[in-house]
């Protein structure tokens, strides 16, 4: 069997995405999702991820004990994030990906370029009320279609200005019940079978080391060092976002 870079390129991805996941709450399906597309269809590869995000999300959540105040604060997110993620994997398997691709990579980059601007945006306590429910409707919607609603909640929670712990746990215990959703959702449109079963859990073992290398990352790092570095990667999101999807519109 001939040497093939490509599997060398998806593994060390994989590693790299765990790795983040670990020390920022977000990120694994954004640079997982399109590199796996590489050797994979990309409903594949969308459905093969679930299970290590799903893995790695319950473990933020419960690693600083239980999630109850996250729920109580976030409760009128979750129903609508339900309704988006179901809807977000009908579109997946019906339309083209790359205009909202496009659309989330601009929004994505826009709101960094703010923010080193010194655009503060702060949520207000009553803002809060009426935006959950959509930044909900809308994280959903965009995980059941493109594998990527962190953008979005990152973007809203850092607006919020949470601490770092419960930044990652508050991304973590949406995340958690969007994939849990999700895995409902793709086995509706029969995706989710023996074949991507196998495929998920191997993906779940080669992925494990980078994740706990990401957690004792996350340990050591302060606030401020955080923050830049959240930054950083929805920056590379951004780009990464755009580009795909201007390989998409060509394709």
């Amino acid at each position: 069997m001939p040497f093939d870079l490509t599997y060398v390129l998806v593994g060390v991805a994989l590693l790299f995405a765990a790795f983040v996941k670990g020390a920022t709450g977000l990120g694994f399906p954004l640079i997982a999702t399109p590199t796996v597309a590489l050797l994979l269809d990309i409903r594949i590869a969308v459905t093969i991820l679930i299970l290590p995000n799903l893995l790695m999300d319950v473990t933020q959540v419960f690693r600083d004990g239980s999630p109850s105040a996250i729920l109580r604060r976030f409760k009128s997110m979750i129903g609508l994030t339900m309704i988006g993620v179901f809807l977000g994997t009908m579109v997946l398997v019906m339309l083209p990906l790359w205009a909202l691709n496009l659309c989330l990579g601009i929004m994505v980059i826009v709101f960094v370029i703010s923010n080193l601007l010194k655009f503060d945006f702060t949520v207000s306590p009553a803002a809060e009320k009426f935006l959950s429910p959509v930044v909900g409707f809308l994280s959903g919607f965009l995980n059941g279609m493109t594998n990527a609603a962190g953008p979005v909640l990152a973007i809203y929670f850092y607006s919020l200005k949470l601490e770092k712990r419960d930044f990652v746990k508050s991304v973590a215990t949406i995340f958690m019940i969007t994939k849990a959703t999700q895995l409902i959702a793709v086995s509706t449109w029969n995706l989710f079978n023996w074949n991507t079963l196998t495929l998920s859990l191997q993906v779940i073992l080669f992925t494990t080391l980078g994740f706990y290398a990401g957690l004792k990352i996350q340990d050591r790092v302060n606030q401020k060092t955080f923050s830049r570095g959240l930054m950083v990667l929805l920056s590379i999101i951004g780009v990464i976002l755009i580009a795909r999807a201007l390989i998409q519109a060509r394709s």
